[in-house]
């Protein structure tokens, strides 16, 4: 029960974020500053960047930015995207920000080079499990209900 209404508050969370984040709401989001890991029912899992660990997902992440949100922002982006980030070094430089308005571009999105709500919602997420397997969904595409267990 626990797991279905924690699962049931992330897709509200995404639904709001998604209805409420347009470009001048992206402006006054928190920065992510961690991850949260997701499960889905099939054995896979990601990390999305979040406010603090199993906190908001509605955080923004912009140049000169240096954190694991930024780190796992870059594995996405080259893993699902092909975009070089500069590597993986959680660093939000140039190279990662024009990945992210590439990825931006190419999903029809503004692009502005942050990563925010919607940013977050049309991207393919870098999905893995224990054994090495790996897939590109996005968040909506997972089979559900997702947990952070």
């Amino acid at each position: 029960m626990k797991r279905t209404l924690a699962c049931l508050g992330a897709f509200a969370a995404i639904t709001v974020g998604m209805i409420t984040s347009g470009p001048s709401a992206q402006a006054a989001l928190s920065g992510c500053n961690d991850t949260t890991k997701y499960y889905d029912t099939a054995g896979y899992y990601t990390d999305i960047p979040t406010v603090g660990v199993r906190g908001t997902y509605s955080c923004a992440l912009r140049r000169g930015m240096k954190n694991d949100a930024v780190y796992e922002l870059q594995v996405t982006l080259s893993e699902c995207y092909g975009q070089n980030t500069g590597g993986f070094d959680g660093d939000f430089g140039t190279s990662t920000e024009t990945a992210v308005r590439n990825v931006q571009r190419a999903l029809g999105l503004s692009a502005d080079g942050v990563y925010g709500p919607n940013t977050r919602d049309a991207m393919r997420w870098a999905w893995r499990t224990m054994a090495g397997n790996h897939r590109c969904l996005r968040l909506s595409e997972a089979p559900g209900p997702l947990s952070t267990r």
